[in-house]
């Protein structure tokens, strides 16, 4: 649907800015030039699958490390570095329950 796309968020990690159960909008094009520190990402994980995560920085290879906004979230090292190919989508908007 031209681009963007609804999904549910289910979890913690985020919060409060992004509560549990909340709908978060995602667009995917021109996600490279949208990939910058303090992003919101919507990222498919090889050991967590579907995650939200924030942008902590972008290493000078090209290696996105990202994080959460809650101390229950995981770690930046436990995530690991992201590629973009992993990227499903920058975060538009959140709709909260």
């Amino acid at each position: 649907m031209l681009g963007f796309s609804f999904f549910k968020v289910n979890g913690l990690s985020m919060s409060p800015s992004i509560p549990n159960h909340s709908y978060v909008l995602v667009h995917r094009w021109l996600i490279n030039a949208f990939i910058k520190e303090g992003k919101r990402l919507l990222i498919r994980h090889e050991t967590f699958g579907l995650i939200v995560k924030t942008v902590a920085i972008v290493d000078h290879h090209g290696f996105i490390w990202v994080k959460g906004e809650n101390a229950v979230s995981l770690s930046v090292e436990q995530i690991g570095p992201i590629k973009t190919a992993q990227v499903v989508g920058v975060i538009l908007t959140t709709i909260h329950p």
